[in-house]
């Protein structure tokens, strides 16, 4: 059997190997949009992971698929990385799985977002907490153990995969689709987006991204009796929208998203468009929506709410309205009475006490695992802070990572039941 502190020691002294993976790995600019440099990611990790002996395969996203989610970025190429460790014995099949693809740097930094920099314990560049850290994490946590001789009881999975920022559908996604990740191949999930190694997340709130359209006709301003403004008719749904919400505001959830404030569904306008000139009548507005769904509510149902206030702008103004959905999330929620949160919880406890429960503020993959997948024992763990993501100057704390590597490997230990005590 193996002990907690011969695994913390383990980590400790592989922390170096750790770290060096890591700062290579953010160095490879992987931006999404558009999908930059995914193969030359996919290729760093196939060959990290061979080296540590794992069977790789590098899988890439057809065509087809790319063009029904991204047709204008079909000209880059997508690809998921599967690695696994199998010594052919009977057990469960412990699958960590993250994100590899970033959100553009942007500017104003202080320093290179892609030539890492370490100041003060923490570890500066773009993705080091969204979420390379957390790959980086669970393949030193499997590297200890296999430097302690920790027999693997069935198997250990890695995967990668891209496109999380722009809705997973070509990553994680795919992978659900095909089978590769499903409740005949994987007992338990440990998707390691960043919340720091202190928590568990159990889910998500739901998301629904749409257009709303509203028709006019076009006519000369000076003329403007003779047209039909869709400007007038979109501030109509914007009037009901703003009502909408404050309902919304109301809907709350006793389930610990975080922040406290995101514990109720929302509805924000995030873009418009109309107009040609200032002397013509618009025939056409264009808005975009961005809703919030808590754990209770469904996509559906949200999709009748807003038809309803669509066909009230309709009655009112007269204008055509019409609708164009650009993606949804169905919010994602497991038990914390799992398996795999209740081990977590006990590993986490010798280095921060009880851990505390929480909820995402937004959608994430975690959701193909277990809506699409059907595998309940699925949880968010990994050492990035949810505040670092997508901002400038991120940075992760280089002692997070370790601690959410001991959590890792403890973990896997003992649900494959060779954690003594």
């Amino acid at each position: 059997m193996t002990t907690r502190t011969a695994i913390d020691d383990a980590v400790e002294s592989r922390q170096a190997d750790g770290l060096e993976f890591l700062t290579e790995f953010l160095r490879i600019d992987t931006e999404n949009p558009p999908g930059r440099n995914y193969r030359e990611g996919a290729e760093f990790l196939r060959e990290q992971l061979e080296a540590r002996e794992y069977d790789v395969d590098v899988i890439d996203v057809p065509d087809e698929v790319v063009e029904e989610h991204y047709p204008n970025r079909t000209d880059h190429d997508r690809m998921n990385v599967l690695a696994r460790l199998d010594e052919g014995r009977e057990g469960p099949d412990v699958h960590f799985t993250g994100h590899y693809d970033v959100v553009p740097a942007g500017e104003d930094w202080a320093t290179d977002p892609y030539e890492p920099t370490l100041e003060d314990g923490n570890l500066y560049a773009r993705g080091s907490s969204d979420m390379k850290s957390g790959i980086a994490a669970s393949v030193l946590a499997v590297d200890a153990l296999r430097e302690l001789g920790v027999p693997i009881e069935g198997s250990i999975t890695q995967s990668m995969t891209v496109d999380e920022e722009t809705g997973g559908f070509t990553g994680l996604g795919e992978l659900v689709r095909e089978g590769h990740i499903s409740r005949e191949n994987t007992d338990y999930c440990i998707y390691t987006e960043c919340f720091d190694s202190s928590r568990i997340c159990l889910g998500h709130r739901g998301v629904l991204k749409f257009r709303v359209v509203t028709h006019g006709e076009k006519a000369h301003g000076c003329m403007a009796h003779g047209g039909e403004n869709a400007v007038m008719a979109m501030n109509d749904f914007l009037t009901r929208i703003g009502e909408y919400r404050e309902t919304l505001h109301g809907r709350t959830t006793d389930e610990p998203v975080v922040p406290a404030a995101s514990a109720r569904a929302d509805v924000s306008a995030t873009m418009i468009d109309a107009g040609y000139s200032e002397n013509v009548v618009p025939d056409r507005c264009t808005a975009t929506f961005y809703r919030v769904l808590v754990p209770e509510e469904s996509v559906d149902g949200a999709r009748e709410e807003l038809e309803a206030l669509m066909a009230e702008t309709e009655a009112a103004t007269g204008a055509r309205v019409g609708y164009e959905e650009i993606m949804f999330a169905e919010p994602a929620l497991v038990s914390r009475d799992c398996t795999v949160a209740q081990t977590f919880a006990r590993e986490i406890e010798p280095h921060h006490g009880p851990p505390e429960y929480v909820v995402s503020p937004g959608s994430d993959d975690q959701r193909f695992v277990v809506n699409d997948a059907g595998i309940e024992e699925c949880i968010v763990y990994g050492p990035g802070l949810l505040e670092q993501a997508h901002v400038e100057d991120e940075y992760v704390p280089v002692e997070e990572v370790v601690t959410a590597a001991k959590v890792m490997a403890a973990a896997t230990a003992d649900l494959m039941g060779h954690l003594d005590g």
